[in-house]
């Protein structure tokens, strides 16, 4: 009893109960026959059938048999008398059930439901049909409608029985049980039960003729277990074509997403965030937990450079070594997709905090393999133990060398882009290596008119002489500031910045920086230089385009030399920068195609070679002004460059325009001569001001008294500006504070501002733009205050 299940107990005695009570009554209701030899060897002879019936039966999905069991049964019912039928098919039932290796209980089972089922069979039989001594008489066309209902009977107590069994099991109810079970296999009922009146007849008139009729019932049994057989196959067929449907689909569906992210990771030209993308978007697509991509930097370092929802953050910590690197080694160089699911889990972990204490249970690595050495690997965590088939390897395996080739060409325009900006960095070196003597003989002219007015002005008592020759000066100066100011615009290294500009200013500059190499190549300057209103534009880069377009018109012009005519004009929306030569000229079939990279016109007019690059950076620029560029040209007369940019002003505030009171303000500079300058240009706009040359003594004296602005040199002993300014804002975040210097480098601006100084002056800067700036600094201040008092007026 241990060996049935627990459910079914109650069940199983219940119907063993049944079979021993329907057993008493018929040995009660119906006294047992006459047996003799015969019918004993029939007996025998049925026992064995059933047995290898039973044994041949074919049970289908949900408990359902399918056997011409039903045929032997009903035969038995009319040929055995009573209980020899019973005794027969209680051995075929358990015999058959044993032989299929089924529990012994089950065989009980099966044997007390034929029981039953018979009995009531043959109750409905009897109906029927008239009882001879040796069986039942079923010659008459009435016993057709017995042996249906006999068969109907045994079939259907049958079925209700197996439910009755099968459902406390399988937790399912009893009808759906009793459903699945009858199903299609009700039709054999009717089909086998009058076959079995058939056989009894056969038994009656001779026994050989009845072992004929065995036959036919055997090939039948082998003809549904045949199609069974098929019918399996094909359930399985079927399923596996389901599976692999979806995995089909699956597949095409990671085959898109892979695509997808292989065009993604193709437009990006940023590494850093085609890195982060990968991981994120093969993350999701895997369904990973976490995901990193490392790389193998120049030195040979395996360095973690992207990483998607691992449980450490890493983000604004940029590239860093991974901790176990020769785990990363021995997994590379399998060279294939490979999934991880021992201690080596945790020694690819990509951050040092993970190595001990990580929830993984599965990594894949993704190998990034190039054609000398690997490039790096991606890894995906999972959480979850999981395998790896092998059309996802392939499919991994294929996507790791579509991103090999991406990574690699990006790493490859890296470098271009370095290598470029690094060679438009040493061309201007090299340009302003030779601008060097044309802006020595230009400053030698401008300090021999400054020293001669200067001396005139002081050898003179006329006071409009003296007036008269300080305006030279002061022209002299200016002029000179421009020359300073354009060559520091070129030369420096600084990132694009858009500001309100006059190319008026940019032109002369720059031409001034060239005109005396052109002199030196006979080449006539005509200038034709209007005022025009500024513009928001990158002085630094039009200044680089004006100037590309001068080296172009001296090499078209050598080395004959000719006219330059540089023209500068304005409408109401453009301004117009035109420089016209009177060289060689170009072909139209190149100046079509002008503006391409490495497209140069030095090759095909004799002149030195060129790269080819110049104008199509110079129209990159122009483009990105939002402007247009055009070239006529004419071989042998000359070329024109057209440049128009649109106008484009800057909203002046009306605040910026109003007057402002006396100003307390402290000036710091170490340069005696220049502070007295500035302190003598505020004093006479009005203010009140205190001058130092030390920054510790401007500490001391704004933190006893503060000041309404600070002016203060950059470059000082002690203390420079830029810890000077920190050190006043610490005491007072409120602190106005203009800088001014004569060298200005992007980083110096960047860190200037990001410590609080409200704008940074560039030497020499004129009175005007001191008063302007002073002025915009006391506004801002002034509303920084109204703001502060409106907010704690709120706040009571």
């Amino acid at each position: 009893m241990h060996t049935i299940p627990s459910s079914l107990r109650g069940t199983l005695i219940g119907l063993w109960s049944a079979a021993a009570l329907v057993g008493v009554i018929s040995s009660l209701l119906a006294p047992p026959a006459a047996f003799d030899l015969a019918a004993w060897l029939a007996t025998i002879l049925f026992a064995l059938g059933l047995t290898i019936f039973e044994a041949l039966t074919i049970v289908r999905q949900h408990d359902r048999p399918l056997a011409v069991t039903l045929v032997l049964l009903i035969s038995a019912m009319i040929v055995l008398p009573w209980p020899l039928f019973l005794l027969a098919t209680a051995i075929g039932a358990v015999a058959g059930t044993l032989a299929r290796q089924s529990p012994w209980w089950q065989a009980l089972a099966l044997a007390s439901i034929r029981w039953i089922a018979l009995t009531a069979g043959s109750v409905v039989l009897m109906l029927f049909v008239q009882q001879h001594p040796f069986g039942a008489d079923i010659a008459s066309p009435f016993a057709l409608i017995g042996l249906i209902g006999c068969g109907f009977v045994i079939y259907s107590i049958e079925r209700v029985a197996s439910a009755s069994l099968s459902s406390p099991v399988t937790d399912e109810r009893f009808l759906l049980a009793l459903r699945w079970r009858i199903d299609d296999a009700g039709w054999y009922a009717l089909i086998f039960a009058p076959l079995g009146g058939m056989l009894a007849i056969l038994w009656q008139q001779e026994v050989w003729a009845f072992a004929l009729g065995m036959a036919p019932l055997a090939m039948v049994q082998i003809s549904l277990r045949r199609q069974y057989r098929l019918e399996e196959a094909l359930r399985v067929a079927d399923t596996q074509l389901q599976t692999a449907n979806a995995r089909l689909r699956t597949l095409s569906r990671q085959t898109d997403h892979l695509h997808s992210l292989i065009v993604a990771l193709m437009t990006s030209r940023d590494v850093p965030t085609m890195l982060n993308l990968l991981g994120e978007r093969l993350s999701a697509l895997m369904e990973a937990d976490c995901a990193w991509v490392t790389l193998y930097d120049d030195q040979g370092n395996l360095q973690l450079v992207a990483s998607h929802h691992l449980p450490v953050s890493t983000e604004g910590v940029g590239p860093q070594p991974v901790p176990l690197p020769q785990a990363y080694e021995t997994a590379l160089e399998q060279k294939r997709v490979t999934l991880f699911t021992n201690q080596q889990v945790q020694m690819l972990a990509p951050v040092a905090a993970l190595t001990e204490r990580s929830t993984w249970q599965a990594v894949i690595m993704l190998p990034l393999l190039g054609e000398q050495a690997p490039l790096g690997a991606v890894c995906l965590a999972f959480e979850t133990v999981r395998g790896l088939k092998e059309d996802e390897q392939r499919l991994l395996a294929a996507f790791a060398r579509h991103a090999t080739a991406v990574i690699q060409n990006a790493r490859l325009f890296r470098r271009w882009q370095e290598s470029q900006t690094e060679l438009g960095r040493s061309a201007k070196l090299a340009a302003v290596g030779t601008f060097a003597a044309s802006i020595a003989h230009e400053f030698n002219n401008l300090l021999s008119g400054m020293l001669g007015y200067a001396q005139l002005g002081l050898a003179d008592d006329d006071v409009e002489m003296k007036n008269e020759a300080l305006k030279v000066v002061l022209d002299t100066c200016k002029r000179g500031r421009s020359i300073t100011g354009s060559l520091l615009t070129f030369a420096r290294r600084r990132d694009s910045r858009r500001e309100l500009s006059d190319l008026r200013e940019v032109v002369d500059g720059t031409l001034t920086l060239m005109e005396i190499e052109l002199r030196k190549h006979n080449i006539r300057v005509v200038r034709q230089i209007d005022m025009v209103p500024p513009t928001i534009c990158d002085s630094g880069q039009i200044s680089q385009v004006f100037l590309n377009l001068l080296t172009n018109a001296r090499d078209a012009m050598k080395p004959q030399g000719g006219t330059l005519t540089v023209s500068l004009t304005s409408d109401n929306e453009w301004i117009t920068l035109q420089v016209t030569d009177t060289g060689c000229g170009i072909p139209e079939a190149v100046r079509r195609q002008i503006f391409q990279p490495f497209v140069t016109t030095k090759n095909t007019t004799g002149s030195q070679s060129g790269t080819g690059l110049g104008l199509a950076v110079s129209y990159g620029i122009i483009k990105n002004h939002n402007g247009h560029f055009d070239v006529e040209s004419e071989v042998g007369k000359g070329t024109t460059m057209t440049i128009r940019l649109p106008i484009v002003q800057e909203e002046e505030s009306e605040t910026s325009k109003a007057p402002i009171p006396s100003l307390r303000m402290l000036v710091i500079d170490d340069d005696e001569a220049a502070a007295r300058t500035l302190t003598a240009l505020l004093e006479q706009a009005g203010h009140q001001v205190t001058y130092c040359a030390h920054s510790a003594e401007a500490v001391a004296i704004y933190t006893s008294n503060p000041f309404d602005i600070v002016l203060t040199d950059v470059v000082m002993p002690e203390l420079d500006g830029i810890s000077l300014l920190n050190v006043l804002r610490t005491y007072d975040p409120t602190a106005s504070i203009i800088l001014f210097t004569g060298q200005i480098e992007p980083d110096q601006v960047a860190a200037m501002a990001a410590s609080g100084a409200y704008a940074v002056l560039r030497k020499p800067f004129s009175a005007e733009e001191l008063m302007t700036t002073v002025q915009a600094a006391y506004h801002d201040r002034e509303r920084a205050k109204r703001a502060l008092a409106g907010f704690v007026e709120t706040a009571r």
